[in-house]
């Protein structure tokens, strides 16, 4: 799919890395080029709570996508590509960008966690594998992730409406960050490294925002269910309504 602005074309949906957008300026929108600075700004900071996002972007091990107009047709196919890469460098964690052009006007922080869902439930209906049994399909079990070709992945929702927890907007735009859970090994729960990482994270978003931890942050395959962190609440209120996650119960290409 291919864009126009300001009298230059750019493919809307292409999995670009560091290098690329920090050297290539010219081959993609101003407003991208606008807002990666300002993430590199953020997350390359000393203070920014997860270290390990921190390191990734430094490293050049994040891979990038976005996309104009609400026009996500190809990112099906990204994400496919982003996970062959991913597999092949297991060594490496790996994670995907999403970034969002920004609204012309203000969204409300609805309109922004809507088309967050909308964009998982696509990807699934247009998944071309099937949902493993290993993996549970009810996001209300504790093991459920969001699967995309076979492999569970949990996803960041990033996003301008955030008002209180404002580590989790990042500019202007909507972004999303796709990580697969292998890249977790050896920071689960159950390790050390895991809950001295986890601690420090939450402590550092914690001076930040002024708040305490949102009560419906915590570690894979417990109470505190992996959905729910996908997109916390601006507050200190705890998620009560439904998961908007449609296991196979839509078919479409529009978000």
């Amino acid at each position: 799919m291919v864009c126009a602005s300001g009298g230059r074309q750019f493919l809307q949906v292409k999995m670009l890395d560091r290098e690329f957008l920090i050297n290539q300026e010219n081959k993609l929108p101003n407003w991208l080029v606008n807002q990666y600075k300002v993430w590199r700004e953020i997350v390359e900071d000393k203070q920014f709570p997860c270290y390990f996002g921190t390191q990734a972007e430094k490293m050049g091990v994040l891979r990038y996508c976005y996309a104009e107009g609400g026009d996500l047709i190809g990112l099906p196919k990204v994400l496919s590509e982003f996970l062959i890469l991913s597999q092949k460098n297991p060594k490496r964690r790996h994670a995907l960008v999403l970034f969002l052009k920004p609204e012309q006007k203000n969204k409300s922080f609805e309109f922004y966690k809507e088309r967050f869902w909308n964009i998982l439930n696509n990807l699934h209906a247009n998944d071309e594998m099937d949902w493993p049994e290993e993996y549970p399909r009810d996001p209300d079990d504790p093991d459920w992730e969001f699967v995309y070709n076979k492999e569970q992945i949990f996803v960041s929702g990033n996003m301008p409406a955030y008002l209180n927890r404002v580590t989790r907007s990042i500019g202007d735009c909507q972004i999303l960050i796709f990580q697969p859970r292998r890249i977790f090994a050896g920071i689960e729960s159950n390790t050390k490294a895991g809950q001295k990482a986890s601690k420090l994270i939450r402590n550092r978003a914690a001076i930040i925002e002024g708040m305490p931890p949102h009560p419906d942050l915590g570690q894979f395959g417990t109470e505190k269910l992996e959905w729910k962190q996908y997109v916390i609440s601006d507050d200190n209120e705890s998620e009560t309504a439904q998961c908007p996650f449609l296991h196979h119960k839509i078919k479409t290409t529009k978000y």
